[in-house]
């Protein structure tokens, strides 16, 4: 899942912190993994993620699970491998012949591909951020922005928010569940921002 690759915030120093599944069928297929892809988001729904597609936006589990079947895909964050454990080992057992991606620290990914017995096959990396790095916004910043690959949660957003709770007009909680609302994918991560927020308004 390329568009986690680029992700701040995670350390070695933290294992355990978060990891993100993405489960979807292939394009030719989709019609045919309509019901594979309802067993799987009923099973991720089980374990309660953090975030999953659909939930910033107010979206019901009936609606989530019939959205994940149209689409043929699901993504969902938790902050808890013995969650993701959990939801591996139920849709191994299945054997729904779904792609399933996971996204996170080495260590963590590998520690669930082999609670279930599986070996990972592939991995993608990033080399990093290149060109005018000086005109990034602060780290802070950066490791709320990045929860959303696809760049749609603003800086300016970040901002604002921070100063509503600077001045006592918005909790940490609130900015939090605000700033995952423009992520489409429902990677964004309210538990961690939340605490990002606290971080950023302290340290100010």
């Amino acid at each position: 899942m390329t568009h986690t690759l680029n992700r701040r915030g995670l350390s070695e120093d933290r294992p355990n912190d978060e990891i993100i599944i993405l489960c979807m069928a292939q394009q030719k297929q989709k019609a045919q993994k309509q019901d594979a892809m309802k067993e799987i988001t009923r099973t991720i729904l089980k374990y309660k993620p953090d975030n999953i597609m659909g939930a910033p936006f107010g979206a019901d589990d009936e609606t989530i699970i019939a959205t994940s079947a149209r689409a043929g895909i699901i993504t969902a964050v938790f902050n808890n491998n013995e969650d993701v454990k959990c939801v591996i080992e139920e849709i191994k057992s299945k054997k729904l012949g779904v792609s399933v991606v996971l996204s996170g620290l080495f260590r963590d990914v590998r520690e669930v591909c082999s609670a279930s017995k599986m070996k990972e096959h592939t991995y993608h990396i990033s080399l990093g951020v290149f060109g005018r790095t000086d005109r990034l916004p602060d780290e802070n910043t950066l490791k709320i922005t990045t929860q959303c690959g696809h760049a749609l949660i603003s800086p300016y957003l970040v901002k604002d928010i921070v100063k509503k709770i600077r001045k006592g007009r918005m909790t940490s909680e609130e900015g939090a569940k605000l700033l995952v609302k423009p992520c489409v994918c429902g990677i964004g991560n309210p538990k961690k921002i939340e605490i990002i927020l606290d971080e950023i308004v302290k340290n100010e």
